[in-house]
């Protein structure tokens, strides 16, 4: 019982960085907006317009996908079936593929995103990936 508890919050745990990643982007946007300011110079050099939107909308995006894939592991972490640990595994994979995408994402030679942004977007798969090597722990 108390193995599954931990299971399941750190799933939860993943569920809330996958958040944190639009309540950040949501403050950056509406404040300082040092996202689509650091894409801006970076694209200047070739004459290119950046859409904040598209900017922030990937950051949304992120989000979107990952909180609900977390909340399903989350609510699977009680059960004892196999499939939890396998869709805990794809989830890992999905979410640490997102964060990567940040990373690596570039046009023109400029990355869009600040190396910031890749890594808070790893943080949900970081957790995840240690709530899935609870779920295949569980006997």
């Amino acid at each position: 019982m108390r193995q599954s508890l931990s299971e399941k919050r750190s799933a939860l745990i993943a569920v809330g960085l996958s958040l944190l990643i639009a309540v950040i982007a949501i403050i950056d946007q509406a404040g300082s907006r040092s996202l689509a300011e650091h894409a801006s110079s970076g694209y200047a050099a070739y004459g290119k317009h950046v859409s904040a939107g598209v900017l922030y909308g990937m950051l949304y995006a992120v989000a979107v996908v990952d909180a609900p894939l977390w909340l399903l592991v989350a609510g699977l972490a009680r059960s004892h079936r196999l499939v939890a640990g396998g869709i805990g595994v794809l989830v890992v994979l999905l979410t640490a593929s997102l964060g990567i995408t940040l990373l690596a994402a570039s046009e023109y030679g400029v990355h869009p995103y600040p190396p910031l942004w890749g890594l808070l977007a790893l943080l949900p798969a970081i957790a995840g990936a240690v709530a899935t090597a609870l779920l295949f722990r569980r006997r």
